[in-house]
Parts: structure tokens; sequence; C-alpha cells
């Protein structure tokens, strides 16, 4: 998966509740330093932003599944787990076909990180 769209993904999560906490700032910006998204870049997936969510679903299991730890992460970081967030975590893991038992492997994996 291209770093673009995982980080225009992650923009969307964190916008999902209507809000955008000093934590999720800081993380998208470490993962814009991180992956080298230019700063348009990101001011052009913030002014992307409507109310409908529509996450890109990456092709590769692999790919989906460090999607999906990005999105938990993000989630985290602010210490709330939004009703919002819970479900669009788990309808973007149901479309990207994780079962449950990887799905518990990869918190497990960040829990142990």
């Amino acid at each position: 998966m291209e770093y673009q769209q995982l980080f225009h993904n992650l923009v969307q999560l964190a916008a999902v509740d209507g809000k955008f906490t000093e934590e999720e700032i800081r993380f998208l910006v470490d993962r814009s330093e991180r992956w080298g998204i230019p700063s348009d870049e990101f001011e052009t997936a913030l002014a992307g932003l409507d109310s409908e969510i529509e996450l890109q679903m990456p092709e590769s299991k692999e790919d989906r599944m460090e999607m999906l730890r990005e999105m938990i992460r993000l989630m985290a970081v602010d210490g709330e787990l939004a009703e919002t967030e819970k479900r669009l975590c788990a309808a973007a893991s149901a479309s990207m076909e994780i079962s449950g038992s990887e799905f518990s492997a990869i918190i497990e994996g960040l829990l142990n990180e």
C-alpha cells in the first residue's frame, strides 16, 4: 500500500468522530514525516474531508493488515475510543476479510510493542 493512500485513510479515521485531538494530530504529523508525505499533501488530505468516510482498501492481505494496525494505533493515541471509530474499524476489518483471530493477533502484537 502506498503511504499516501494509507495516510489519507488515517486522516479520515481521525475525523470520523467530528474532531481532531492534539494526540491524533501529533500522530498524523509523525506518520507524514516518517512516510515522506509533503506538507501540501497533508493539507490536501485535511481539505478533502467531508461527512462521508470512504476508505481505500489495499489489495494485498499484508497491506490490509498494516492498514488495520495503523488504524488501531491512531484510535488508541488519544486514549478515547469513540463509537464511530470502533464501528469504522470493525467495518474496515470485515471488508478487508480479516478474521477474528487475525484481528486478535493484531491487537496482541500492538499491546506487546
